[in-house]
Order: structure tokens, then sequence, then C-alpha cells
């Protein structure tokens, strides 16, 4: 081999080596930028997952103030009015067996204003999101607008609580519920609202169902396009927590939702 072929042959080994080093560093400058990505990406889903949750929590939370100012005027004003009606009227009679059966009467209106406030103040005071459950709450809320006289109400569960659900997934299943129940009392029409909760070994399922005149698909697309539907905010929050969904229009309009249980962890608070 003459000397000219070996400075051939030692060329093209440096050549190579060289290209090998720059391959090599090009992948570790990039596996390193996808590294950086991936975590950029990671702490911004995480930012948004915590600004979602603290939206929620909010939206919760004026809803409950909703509700107590309603409870506050609608039945503790009435009945407080009512007392103070009576304890005017009991002042002008004279007859002692009245007065006493009025008295008697505004006793017991007093007695149940005084649970109700007690009630409300619980309502207040256990107010701790980290162990709230979407249950309790749903039955008191489905309870109260069976009261007011709207609709009728009817709420199923196998359980009062379930602890495998993060605080994410239980104001989430809430807020998904309210939205549900607010457009069946808007724009349905309907006498009935149903909510039903079941657990299998695979998933937990949601039905919300009223029997009103169901929904105008033609009329939800065009809300869709300018983005103030309610059904799309339902969507998003059922996407948001990695359950799938269906909806059927067939006498009223029904909800099922379906939340693999495998997919909870994903989705941790």
């Amino acid at each position: 081999m003459g000397e000219k072929e070996i400075n051939v042959f030692f060329l093209s080994v440096i050549l190579t080596v060289l290209l090998l080093v720059m391959a090599v560093y090009f992948i570790i400058i990039s596996i390193r930028r996808r590294n950086i990505l991936y975590k950029r990406e990671r702490e911004a889903n995480a930012i948004l997952h915590k600004q979602e949750l603290l939206e929620t929590r909010q939206e919760v939370q004026q809803k409950l103030m909703q509700n107590i100012g309603s409870e506050l005027h609608d039945t503790i004003g009435q009945k407080l009015t009512l007392t103070y009606l009576q304890m005017e009227n009991t002042l002008m009679s004279d007859d002692i067996g009245d007065i006493k059966k009025r008295i008697a009467a505004q006793n017991v209106l007093i007695q149940e204003s005084l649970n109700e406030l007690r009630s409300i103040s619980k309502m207040l005071t256990t107010q701790n999101f980290t162990d709230f459950s979407f249950v309790h709450y749903l039955k008191k809320e489905m309870a109260r607008i069976n009261e007011t006289g709207l609709c009728q109400t009817f709420f199923t569960s196998p359980r009062d609580t379930f602890d495998f659900l993060n605080e994410h997934i239980n104001l989430s299943i809430v807020r998904i519920c309210q939205e549900f129940i607010q457009n069946s009392l808007k724009h349905s029409g309907g006498t009935a609202i149903e909510i039903h909760v079941t657990l299998t070994a695979a998933a937990l399922k949601i039905t919300c169902a009223d029997n009103g005149k169901g929904i105008n698909w033609d009329q939800v697309a065009r809300y869709r396009i300018s983005g103030g539907s309610g059904l799309k905010s339902i969507e998003r929050r059922i996407q948001s927590i990695g359950a799938s969904f269906q909806w059927e229009c067939r006498n009223g309009t029904r909800l099922y939702i379906s939340l693999p249980l495998n997919k909870i962890s994903d989705h941790e608070a």
C-alpha cells in the first residue's frame, strides 16, 4: 500500500469518526431538547390543570352561595315573616286559649328556622373540597329542586362516596350534572330530571336524563360554532376527566357518561 493510499485511509477514518461524533452530538442535543419541551409541556399542563381546578371550585362555591341565598330567602325568610305576622295577630287577641295555640305555632316555625340555619351553617363550615363528594352534593341539589316544585327529581347511587375519585373529578362531575340540570330546566319543558350513578368492575357510569322535548341538534351545531353552547361545556368537562359520553334523544334527553377506572390515575389532582 502506497503512502497516498495510507493517507486516504486515515483521512477516511478521521472523517468517519467526526461524522459519528457529530451524529451522537446531534442525537444528544435532540434528546435534551425533547426532554426540555416535555418538561415545559408538563409544567404548562400542571398550571392549566390547577387553573381549571380553581375555576371549578369557584363555580361550585358560587352555586352553593346561590343555593344558600335561595334557602335563606325562600324558606327561613318566609317562616320568620309568617312568625312575625302571627305575633302581630297574637297581640290583638284576648283569648288565652287562642294565644297559647298561636304561640305554639310560632315556636314550631322558629324551631324549624333554627334547624335550617344550623344546616346552612354546617354546609358553610364543613365545606372542605379535599374530601368533597359529588354524591352528597348532587343528592342535596336534586332534593332542593324537587322542593321548589320546578320538576320532579330522582337520584340514585350505590354509595355515598367514591374514595378513589380525586377532587378534580368530583368537582367536574358536579359541574357536568349542574349544566345538564340547568339546560333541562331552561329548555326541555320536561317535568322530571333523573341522575343515576352505577359502578362496574371497569367503569363509573352516570346517566343524566329528562322527559322533555329533546335536543335540536341543528341549533346546537350553530351554538357550538359560536362557542356559546352549554352542551359544549358539558362535553369539554367530560373529556377533561378522561371519560366518554353519548347523547340520546328519545322521549327526552339522556346523557351517558362512562369513566374507565384505569384512567382515573391519569387525572390525579
